[in-house]
């Protein structure tokens, strides 16, 4: 980023700030606050320390000083101009989530459709929050990042004191960390008495979801689960026999392949084993074990490893019986209200499924772990702007968030056309500009933008004003 355009985003920052009023942080005289400013990009110096006694010094600072980026920590502090962690002395702290769309599995096409997955993943969050966790709506507020993302921030004052191990505990709980289908199911329960010459097995308790106690309506993750069932059946019984049995196929196999332990198997076994399967797709597993001297469980494993398993004759049984209680509403009240299920093999399979699906992986998954942990973290303010894209970070209400349109409403810039040039190599995720309901193909060299766009790469470092 040469110095014209740093000057040229500076200018127009600068006029954003001197004609918006930014909303301040409850209690933002007891947070510290951090910035980086054009001047010194593209290196990331992070001007920390700071702290405001009053809404008019914290806008003269910002009309002033026009940072590229502004911050304000989760954390509350008694002293929070203080030079270090210690002086500053710590009085509580906001729980944050930062939902990254750089973070999510899924592989998104275009800028709009990774906004589009993150704020799903956001809804599903909010909905841990509010149902799992019973805080109150007035209590959160979503904040689009003006950059990738959402930023949530929870102020109920019974987390303010939590300490990063009670913060990681919640980060684990909607991330599913360490959740497993035998937590989840509490095992059928037997009792066995004399009956004369013989002795007689009586069911004693059926197989349940284990939140669920003395037949009422579960909770937490047991409830999730419950409800994914339901739909899970109730959804595939409304597909063509062959996608519902594929999508079975698919179910058992991706099930399998999570219980396949890594324990290490000589690799000329390996080979041995599938050259069998492969010569004979209907051998058993006790012959294959017979020849080469590992047990049929390990042999097992190693077909499903390599995908060797044939699942359909098993999927188009199991499919039967699901559609069969799908049609049933005895069988679905028992599900829906008492949390029983029975066919271990198969409930375990969509109970894993609805983990998968409805887990939150924070960390190296849908969100950032250590903003949630740490403490002391800095966060966007809200209604500043984004150095790395030129849009608004745009707090919003729980209702707000439903409608809001990030490439709509967190764009703040004009549509007078400017030209820029677009600095070789242009990346793909550079090429296109999606914003305001338009878009628009870029090319390496000089292009007339309508200025929002324009704004966008040059903050995202992609071009240089002309």
């Amino acid at each position: 980023m040469n110095f014209r355009t740093k000057q040229y985003l500076r200018k127009r920052f600068g006029d954003y700030y001197q004609n918006t009023k930014p909303v301040m942080p409850p209690d933002f005289t007891r947070r510290e606050w951090g910035f980086i400013f054009f001047d010194e990009l593209p290196e990331v110096v992070m001007r920390r320390h700071k702290a405001f006694s009053s809404e008019g010094e914290a806008l003269d600072y910002l009309r002033g000083m026009v940072p590229a980026h502004a911050y304000h920590s989760a954390a509350y502090y008694r002293f929070p101009g203080a030079g270090t962690m210690k002086e500053k002395q710590w009085e509580g702290a906001d729980l944050i989530f930062d939902l990254d769309a750089d973070h999510l599995p899924q592989k998104a096409r275009s800028y709009k459709e990774m906004l589009d997955n993150v704020k799903t993943e956001t809804g599903k969050l909010l909905d841990f929050l509010l149902e799992d966790f019973g805080f109150s709506e007035n209590n959160i507020s979503v904040v689009f990042s003006g950059g990738r993302g959402y930023h949530i921030h929870v102020r109920d004052p019974k987390v303010l004191a939590l300490g990063s191990a009670e913060r990681r505990e919640i980060v684990d709980y909607v991330s599913g960390t360490g959740l497993m289908v035998d937590y989840l199911i509490k095992s059928e329960k037997y009792i066995v008495y004399d009956a004369g010459r013989f002795k007689k097995k009586e069911l004693q308790s059926p197989r349940k979801i284990s939140s669920f106690e003395n037949e009422n309506e579960g909770f937490g993750w047991g409830n999730r689960v419950g409800k994914y069932i339901i739909h899970f059946m109730t959804q595939i019984s409304t597909k063509s026999d062959d996608d519902a049995l594929n999508e079975l196929i698919n179910l058992i196999k991706n099930y399998n392949l999570k219980k396949v332990h890594s324990e290490k198997i000589p690799e000329e076994i390996v080979n041995l084993i599938i050259q069998m399967k492969n010569e004979n797709p209907k051998i058993r597993y006790k012959k294959i074990a017979n020849e080469v001297g590992i047990s049929e469980k390990k042999v097992r494993e190693v077909l499903i490893a390599h995908d060797l398993e044939n699942y359909a004759l098993e999927a188009r049984s199991k499919l039967k019986k699901i559609k069969k209680k799908a049609t049933s509403s005895e069988a679905i009240d028992m599900i829906e209200n008492k949390g029983i299920i029975d066919d271990p093999y198969i409930f375990d399979a969509i109970v894993q499924k609805a983990i998968d699906e409805n887990s939150i992986n924070l960390g190296g998954g849908h969100t950032d772990e250590p903003v949630t942990a740490d403490i002391r973290r800095l966060i966007r303010m809200p209604s500043s702007l984004h150095g790395g894209s030129g849009m608004k970070v745009v707090p919003l209400t729980l209702s707000g968030f439903e409608k809001f349109k990030p490439l709509d409403d967190a764009v703040v810039f004009s549509e007078k056309e400017i030209q820029i040039e677009v600095i070789p190599p242009l990346k793909p995720q550079n090429s296109l500009v999606e914003m305001k309901g338009k878009s628009f193909r870029v090319q390496e060299g000089i292009n007339s933008l309508p200025e929002y766009a324009a704004m966008y790469l040059m903050c995202r470092g992609a071009a240089e004003y002309a």
